[in-house]
């Protein structure tokens, strides 16, 4: 009920040119839906019930040529029987068939087979197995790569004469035993003289296509959508497609009832439907089978499915049409806004929009002016500004040291202390040229944990000059976290306040430590020293802007301010650096960034570039 309420709610809140539009569309898509549906489907139903009743008629005719085709082969095997010179060598009167002559006995008896069977163009072989178990045949080797032989004529009568005495039939139709498109006739080879006894076993094999080319000329029955199945449901002709084969074993479960002859249904297998119509002959009880592709017997309605869409599509052009001049003249001020704000989305903050009446559209548009002003005051007040301090801070910071006038002269210098063998100070100089270097050819505002930290070294073999042994550096950084990217010059500013807040002031033996750790997908660079530290409260304003000048006496900490906007400038306010510290304990300064590699921001610009 919650539901329905609220997508009410919804449709009361469209404007106006929406809901014409819609009632308009929905309106015509129903009326041309429903006409088209119901044209559509009355068409479909009366093309298949007169396809039933027409293919039932073909499949009848279809199957009375089999069974007179059927009756032409058995005529065939009749006259085997009742040829006496056939009979007298497959009852060895006379003379008995022994080894040596049974070459002469089996080309006579290949000789008169052939007299029956070459005048059938679909009959492959004639084969007779004696009762003594000899075996003797004819084969139409037109067209055959392999002929048969004496082994496999014998398994195949053999297997024969086992199918019909399992069965207890005299004469059957059966599958073939070979993996051809043929049938066998088996039959008794009975001695017309005395009908009780059985000289052996007669097996004709006939092509299928003797069976399945019945059905050929017609537009409905084709020679690939017939079946032929005998009394004991086994395959006699057909298939031999896995899709074919899926529909005839799918027919197993349709079978005739004993009081009918024919049926026809629709079933739905896999790939589609088809037209399922079967039949059972008068005398063989055989059950031709046929398999007509739906999609082939509504082929005929695809130009009325055309002729409906089409008049269906010039009507909802013809209703969107009239739905847009009726709309238009309310939707013109919509228009206007849309336009506006697109102007705004290309980044012109400075566009106004004359109010466009008083209904809900021109309180739209006065709203719009109103947040146009606040993001302008926004960007130009704060965000123009809090960039134009960072830049100038960092600017202020660098230019320390000015490294564009020193270079050449720092050059100069280092080669006169090699040429003086003075490696101190060549090293010394060598160290300032690196953090000169470093800021002349600085490209971005970001780089590697590896290249701030030899950056820092340099700053630390300089201080080292003037501190001697007051303070020593150590390095607690897995190696694994070099590659991290970090913003430019921010280890060095920690490590100056270091050095003149807690060593120098201490007096003492001092330790600054850098170490690097990852916590929760956050990159912590914290730089401790074992000075004269400082109260809690002093560390917490120790980042103030209002303090910042008094936070520690005698110095602006615009170094540390400067590194902790720029981490929040750069990543958000959650991020940035903090202070632990108390008298006498020494102090910690803590970087939280997140943790990323120098290598992906690289490849992200790449990335970027090719866009």
């Amino acid at each position: 009920m919650t539901a329905t309420t609220w997508n009410l709610d919804r449709v009361k809140d469209f404007r106006i040119r929406t809901k014409i539009f819609l009632s308009n569309m929905i309106l015509i898509l129903f009326i041309s839906s429903a006409i088209g549906g119901v044209a559509i489907y009355a068409s479909t139903k009366f093309i298949e019930s007169n396809t039933r009743d027409l293919s039932m008629q073909v499949i009848h005719q279809v199957s009375d040529n089999i069974e007179i085709r059927a009756k032409e082969a058995f005529t065939s095997s009749v006259y085997v029987l009742s040829d006496s010179n056939i009979r007298q060598i497959a009852a060895e009167q006379g003379e008995q068939v022994t080894g040596d002559n049974y070459p002469a006995f089996r080309s006579r008896m290949e000789f008169l087979l052939a007299q029956y069977g070459n005048g059938n163009p679909y009959m492959n072989a004639i084969m007779i197995q004696t009762r003594k178990g000899q075996v003797y045949w004819w084969e139409n080797k037109k067209g055959l790569d392999h002929t048969l032989n004496h082994e496999e004529v014998t398994a195949m009568t053999s297997k024969s004469s086992d199918y019909l005495k399992n069965h207890d039939l005299s004469i059957s139709w059966s599958p073939s035993l070979r993996k051809q498109k043929e049938l066998f006739l088996i039959r008794d080879f009975v001695d017309l003289s005395q009908i009780d006894q059985s000289l052996g076993t007669i097996v004709i094999s006939i092509d299928s296509d003797y069976f399945l080319s019945l059905g050929s000329n017609s537009s409905i029955i084709k020679q690939n959508n017939v079946a032929i199945l005998n009394p004991l449901n086994e395959l006699l002709a057909g298939g031999g497609t896995p899709g074919m084969d899926n529909l005839i074993s799918r027919s197993l479960s349709h079978p005739l009832k004993e009081n009918d002859i024919s049926m026809a249904n629709v079933d739905n297998a896999g790939a589609g439907s088809y037209l399922f119509v079967q039949e059972r002959t008068a005398t063989l009880g055989w059950r031709v089978l046929c398999f007509i592709p739906m999609s082939e017997l509504l082929s005929n309605t695809r130009v009325l499915v055309f002729v409906i869409a089409l008049v269906s599509l010039l009507a909802v052009l013809i209703s969107t049409g009239i739905a847009v001049l009726l709309s238009n003249s309310t939707t013109r001020n919509i228009k206007i806004l849309e336009q506006t704000m697109r102007r705004v989305e290309d980044g012109n903050f400075d566009v106004r929009i004359i109010p466009l009446g008083r209904d809900e559209i021109g309180s739209l548009s006065i709203r719009f002016n109103f947040m146009l002003s606040r993001i302008n005051e926004l960007i130009n007040t704060v965000y123009k500004e809090q960039i134009a301090k960072q830049q100038a801070e960092f600017t202020v910071l660098m230019s320390q040291i000015n490294p564009h006038f020193l270079y050449n002269t720092l050059g100069t210098v280092k080669w006169y202390a090699r040429m003086n063998h003075q490696a101190e100070i060549e090293q010394m100089v060598t160290s300032v040229i690196e953090l000169l270097k470093s800021s002349v050819r600085r490209v971005g505002e970001f780089h590697s944990l590896e290249q701030e930290i030899n950056q820092l070294k340099n700053y630390i073999y300089i201080q080292k000059i003037g501190y001697g042994d007051a303070f020593h550096m150590d390095y607690e950084v897995d190696e694994r976290l070099l590659e991290s990217e970090v913003p430019y010059f921010i280890l060095q500013p920690l490590v100056e306040n270091a050095i003149l807040h807690g060593i120098e002031m201490s007096k003492g033996s001092g330790r600054i430590v850098l170490y690097a750790r990852i916590e929760e997908k956050q990159l912590l660079l914290i730089v401790e020293d074992n000075g004269i530290g400082m109260e809690a409260e002093q560390a917490l304003n120790l980042l103030n802007t209002a303090t910042r000048k008094e936070s520690v006496p005698g110095v602006t900490s615009i170094g540390i301010h400067n590194v902790n906007e720029r981490i929040q400038l750069y990543y958000g306010e959650k991020y940035g650096l903090s202070y632990e510290s108390a008298p006498g304990l020494g102090t910690k300064a803590i970087v939280r960034i997140p943790h990323r590699t120098h290598r992906q921001r690289r490849n992200e610009h790449v990335e970027r570039h090719d866009r």
